[in-house]
């Protein structure tokens, strides 16, 4: 058996009841012999109390129950009639939950979808549509119910005919707590207005995105402009429309483009022609016109290039060509084996008219040796694109050869090879005597180190900055230096200098370097040299001479150092042995004062 609703509260009601009468029968047996006091009064109280909540509870729940059943009942009705009502509109309408289930459909719904009412109910759109699809409703839905809103989106359902473009405005459903419990969605086939509003927008979009100007006038007047027309000229569009063109126009212009004018008004269509535009800022533009007169409303259709940029090109060309003339330099323009174009220096250099250059082959006047490395340079530089520093010779017309320097790049885009040239003939045969003198100069120098190194003497050459810049193998022995640059012109950094007696200071401004430095030439300074960690003693004989250049000037010095200590051994060993024979001959008191004449000697060195 199943109880209703109303029948479970009551049954509640009355089981609650006999519970609490229950307890109050059992609280009076108790206490029905005993004075009631404070606390038996307020457990009866309790009791009473009790029960009338309970009663209160009862009533009103069944007072919700009832108000709720009028209401479904009442909602049922409306569902009803609101289900007629949609059902005869010739819109598709729908209503979902906020989890994506049904509630209802019309009849347009469910003949666009091929579903009734009853199979949809608890169904999502997963449930019957393409997962892409599906996706998309559920998407713009739940943007819906994010919204709180109407919101409006169009959405592509496929049909017999083809793919039809619906405009679906969605919009939330509220509960009396102002909650969205529901989504309705109301569709609209707007198919055909869309495709005529394509067509328009179209062309429309085409006026707006055309990069050249578009304009429709009448005989004198702007009536409509594209934006590129306001971005040429730089002005704002109320200041065009309406204006009589003519005042847009570079006075010097006007006679001309009234003469077209006149043309336009008779029926003749307008091409390529050009005249100048005042713009907003003040600046002149030059415009290429196309103009179609319509014979049926009178207007002018014409579209407008703006040629500024060309226009200033070929005056630029106008100059380009005039310094390409100009230029002492060669200039050329060529295919792979022809010359395009030659400026003036070429036919000088080569002593060729220009017609007979541009007539062959430039390989005709390439010197024959020169003309396979030639081709081979041209080949490469389609992958390198640049060419710098190529050399090769040329024939002259007069038979001479002349060597020319080439710098050169191809245009891939045209296949050209542009190219400068110089005549490097004088330079290179000046590098060559160069060259050659450099060769004597270093054979002679070749000749100066065997010399030097294989005299006795030792040699150093200083600059007029007094550093050594030369020394000798006997200089580097004699100092005990391997490099030259650690050698000081100044003796007295590497030894002590004194005169032959040994005891007096020899003064460095008058060593040979030093003097030869201030342009005087010196020969045979006898100084003793000694070095002060070894003690030991060299005695040398320093000449100097200045080194001038041509304007007389001391660029730098040399000094030869004769070691002669090895001499003056010698020479005291010979008088020693002439001491010996002299007193083997009998001159004895000579002799002994000879003696003592030597030892002081000695002693002194």
């Amino acid at each position: 058996m199943k109880f209703s609703f109303k029948n479970k509260i009551t049954a509640g009601y009355l089981i609650n009841l006999i519970v609490v009468l229950t307890i109050a029968f059992i609280f009076w047996k108790i206490n029905k012999n005993t004075a009631f006091d404070l606390w038996n009064w307020l457990a009866f109280a309790l009791i009473i109390l009790s029960i009338g909540m309970l009663t209160v509870v009862y009533f009103l729940l069944i007072a919700q129950l009832n108000a709720k059943n009028e209401s479904e009942i009442k909602l049922l009705e409306n569902k009803k009639l609101l289900q007629s009502i949609i059902n005869n509109t010739t819109n598709p309408i729908s209503v979902k939950k906020i989890n994506g289930e049904y509630l209802l459909i019309n009849k347009q719904y469910e003949s666009l979808f091929k579903i009734n009412a009853e199979e949809i109910q608890g169904k999502t759109d997963h449930d019957f549509l393409p997962k892409e699809m599906a996706d998309s409703y559920r998407n713009t839905d739940l943007e819906t119910v994010k919204a709180g809103k109407e919101i409006q989106v169009e959405e592509v359902i496929e049909q017999m005919d083809g793919p039809h473009t619906y405009l679906a405005v969605k919009f939330p459903l509220f509960d009396t707590s102002n909650r969205v419990y529901a989504i309705g969605t109301i569709a609209t086939d707007i198919s055909e207005m869309k495709s005529e509003n394509q067509s328009l927008a179209a062309g429309d979009n085409f006026f707006k995105l055309a990069t050249e100007m578009l304009i429709i006038a009448s005989e004198n007047t702007f009536l409509k402009v594209n934006p590129a027309t306001i971005k040429t000229l730089g002005y704002p569009e109320e200041e065009l429309l309406g204006k009589p063109f003519m005042s847009f126009v570079y006075p010097e212009d006007i006679k001309s483009t009234m003469d077209e004018v006149s043309k336009l008004k008779i029926g003749e269509l307008t091409v390529n022609f050009e005249n100048r535009f005042i713009c907003k800022n003040g600046s002149l533009k030059w415009l290429n016109w196309t103009t179609y007169p319509d014979k049926e409303t009178g207007l002018l259709y014409a579209v407008a290039r703006d040629v500024t940029s060309k226009k200033e090109y070929e005056k630029s060309l106008k100059t380009a060509d005039t310094f390409f003339n100009m230029s002492k330099d060669i200039l050329i323009v060529a295919s792979k084996n022809q010359f395009v174009k030659i400026n003036p220096a070429l036919s000088k250099t080569l002593g060729f008219d220009t017609e007979e250059l541009l007539n062959n082959s430039f390989y005709t006047y390439i010197f024959p040796e020169d003309i396979a490395f030639t081709k081979e340079k041209i080949e490469n530089i389609e992958n390198e694109t640049y060419l710098e520093n190529f050399k090769n010779r040329w024939v002259c017309k007069n038979g001479t050869v002349k060597w020319l320097s080439w710098t050169a790049t191809l245009d891939k885009a045209t296949g050209l090879l542009y190219a400068i040239a110089h005549d490097i003939t004088e330079r290179l045969k000046l590098e060559n005597e160069e060259k050659e003198a450099l060769n004597n100069l270093f054979e002679n120098e070749q000749k100066l180190n065997m010399i030097l190194e294989n005299i006795s003497d030792g040699v150093l050459v200083a600059n007029a900055s007094k550093r050594v810049v030369l020394a000798n193998y006997m200089a580097n022995e004699l100092f005990q230096i391997e490099d030259d640059t650690k050698i000081s012109i100044h003796f007295s950094d590497h030894f002590k200098l004194y005169f032959p007696d040994g005891k007096t200071t020899f003064p460095l401004q008058n060593l040979p370097m030093e003097r030869a430095l201030t342009g005087e030439a010196t020969d045979d300074i006898d100084v003793l040299l000694l070095k002060p960690d070894t003690r030991e003693r060299k005695r040398v004989l320093l000449s100097g001479r200045p080194i001038l250049n041509t304007e007389n000037e001391v660029i730098a010095a040399v000094v030869t150092i004769k070691d002669i200590s090895k001499y003056k051994m010698i020479e005291k060993e010979l008088k020693k042995t002439e001491l010996k024979y002299r007193k083997l001959i009998g001159f004895k008191k000579d002799i002994e004062e000879k003696d003592n004449e030597q030892d002081n000697n000695e002693e002194k060195e």
